[in-house]
This record gives structure tokens, C-alpha cells and sequence, in this order.
């Protein structure tokens, strides 16, 4: 009979550890997912922030060209070119932003 009990003794440890492991378990896969949407939301950021960027860019590299504009000769179109070229893509990386908090997207 002492057999039996500590046969079921050891096997009650074993269940106990077998639940102790697949809680581990499940803690590291819930630390790992909270890692992975982190590193998604950066991802998501850094997106929107070259998407603006390569506006901007794009922008750069239209003016850039050798082409004559009917209104090159304006003095105060560098700096409108230059001050809309820099603002409307931050407009839209706040916009994309914002965008992505009220859905909840980001943290």
C-alpha cells in the first residue's frame, strides 16, 4: 500500500509542475505579444514618418530639376514652397497620429 501513496504522490508533484510550466508558458508568450505590439506601434510610427518624409522629399526633388516655372522669377515663392513643403507633411504626421491614439491604435 506505501507503493500506491507514494506513486501518487509523485505523480500529484508532477501535475503540479506540469501546471507550473504551462503557466510559465503562458507568461512568456504574454510577455512576448506585449513586445510584438510595441515593436507594431513603433513600426507604425516610423512608417508614417517616412511617408511624410518622401512628401517632402518628392517635393525637393521636383524643384531641384532644371525646369522653368512661370513664376521662378517671384522672390517670395522659395519661402512659400519651403515653408508649405515643410508644414503640410508635419500637419500630416500629426493627423496620422492622432488618427492612430483615437482609434486606439496606439498607446
Amino acid at each position: 500500500m506505501s507503493y500506491f501513496v507514494q506513486i501518487d504522490s509523485i505523480l500529484n508533484k508532477l501535475f503540479t509542475l506540469r501546471e507550473y510550466i504551462d503557466d510559465t508558458e503562458d507568461y512568456i508568450n504574454i510577455q512576448i505579444d506585449n513586445h510584438r505590439n510595441q515593436l507594431i506601434q513603433l513600426e507604425l510610427v516610423l512608417n508614417a514618418g517616412i511617408m511624410v518624409t518622401s512628401i517632402s522629399a518628392t517635393v525637393v526633388g521636383i524643384f531641384g530639376m532644371n525646369i522653368p516655372y512661370a513664376w521662378n522669377t517671384d522672390p517670395s515663392a522659395f519661402a512659400w514652397v519651403v515653408a508649405l513643403g515643410t508644414l503640410v507633411p508635419f500637419l500630416l504626421f500629426v493627423a496620422l497620429v492622432w488618427y492612430a491614439r483615437y482609434h486606439k491604435i496606439l498607446a
